[in-house]
């Protein structure tokens, strides 16, 4: 490779490495204020908080399953950030597909954790309400309803990702 020839490419890559940071990638539920369709008053990303954090005094546990998604794919998603900033600077993909794909990775590991992580169980009074039958049409349960996280499905169907300019 000629010296011109590798001027050509650190510009390229230079060029590149400026254009991944000039974006970021958010992973989670868009607080776009719309109410879930069971209810007036409470929106997916409300509800995601009470239960990332827990609400102790209205007895509602801490059941992590942004955080620690994260935690528990810090390795993998370490590995997966090389492959596709490494595949960005050659020039195979876009700097927004490098986020894209991270992003796709960390929504799809968030909503296998909601359907299927290890969580402190219903109480049975929780438990009762979800295996009752439904009065409001507006209210749909999901198949695996009495899953702690689960009851119409809404919360795991909101888990996004967005890439964004910073």
């Amino acid at each position: 490779m000629s010296e011109l020839e590798i001027c050509k490419r650190l510009k390229q890559v230079m060029k590149r490495a400026e254009q991944l940071n000039q974006l970021q990638l958010v992973v989670g539920i868009p607080n776009d204020g719309k109410s879930r369709k069971d209810s007036n008053e409470i929106t997916n990303a409300e509800l995601g908080v009470i239960h990332e954090f827990g609400v102790p005094e209205r007895g509602i546990p801490e059941r992590s399953f942004m955080r620690s998604t994260m935690s528990e794919e810090s390795e993998n998603l370490g590995n997966l950030t090389k492959i596709v900033v490494s595949e960005c600077l050659s020039g195979q993909i876009t700097p927004r597909k490098a986020f894209s794909q991270i992003g796709a990775y960390l929504k799809g590991q968030v909503v296998e954790k909601i359907t299927d992580g290890e969580f402190q169980p219903n109480t049975a009074e929780t438990t009762k309400r979800k295996l009752a039958p439904v009065k409001d049409k507006r209210k749909k349960r999901a198949p695996d309803a009495n899953k702690p996280l689960i009851d119409t499905g809404q919360l795991r169907g909101a888990i996004t990702y967005e890439v964004r300019e910073k």
